[in-house]
């Protein structure tokens, strides 16, 4: 059952993400899935890595008619314009696909949001939202995705993260996660999952045969320079997706 706004956002704050169903049409989620294929079969990717993501970075400027439905889509619209109003600046789209073995290393989106300077008394801090689109089925003894639970609340402390606030190791860091407690959840074909980019997460593969892809829109509330730690590369060019609708 979808939550209604004031649910999902309630949600959000006491979880550091909420699931909304049905995010997507099954044609969208259709459409999307087999144009993520396609950028594959294209040689588009920017890399395979050790834990067997496959990751892009330009399906906006190469196949922008199918993805840049995306950003600002209406299943996540109104939790951004509730969060950030028209201010809400797309910082990147990327593309994955798990072609084999998955098991993606705990991690932070936005890893500098703990080490932010706050005495500056006209300075606003920096946040980072996360809206994944999923295009397959993920179950039980299939494929998951796990948060630290309250994961939104806890600092790294430092002898994980750097005062830059890069890992001091990926090993310090999934220690230090593996330690806490985990909430999984199971998103679904057409499901989107909205948090905070600076919870940790991780999603895995228990069958390493399956289809698994997805789409990340990182969204924020001012521009993160290009340096700020974050995994995601700074789109080419960025956007306000709802500043032109309020003219």
């Amino acid at each position: 059952m979808k939550p209604t706004l004031e649910q999902g956002l309630q949600e959000l704050e006491e979880n550091g993400f909420v699931l909304i169903p049905n995010g997507l049409t099954p044609e969208e989620n259709e459409r999307c899935r087999v144009a993520l294929n396609q950028a594959r079969a294209n040689g588009w990717e920017e890399g395979l890595n050790a834990v067997g993501n496959m990751w892009f970075d330009s399906l906006l400027e190469r196949m922008s008619e199918v993805f840049s439905p995306l950003v600002g889509h209406a299943s996540v619209r109104l939790y951004l314009e509730a969060l950030y109003g028209s201010q809400c600046q797309l910082r990147s789209l990327r593309g994955h696909i798990n072609p084999g073995p998955y098991k993606q290393e705990w991690h932070l989106d936005f890893y500098g949001y703990w080490r932010q300077k706050d005495h500056a008394p006209y300075a606003s801090k920096a946040t980072g939202i996360n809206t994944t689109f999923y295009f397959q089925d993920n179950a039980p003894g299939i494929a998951n995705l796990t948060y630290v639970k309250n994961g939104h609340r806890i600092a790294p402390p430092d002898e994980v993260v750097r005062p830059d606030g890069w890992s001091v190791s990926e090993a310090a860091f999934n220690e230090w996660c593996e330690g806490l407690e985990h909430v999984t959840i199971y998103p679904k074909a057409g499901d989107v999952v909205l948090f905070f980019s600076h919870i940790p997460h991780r999603g895995m593969k228990e069958v390493d045969t399956v289809e698994r892809s997805n789409i990340v829109c990182h969204y924020q509330n001012n521009p993160f320079y290009e340096g700020i730690p974050h995994v995601s590369r700074l789109q080419k060019h960025t956007s306000f997706p709802f500043a032109e609708a309020r003219r």
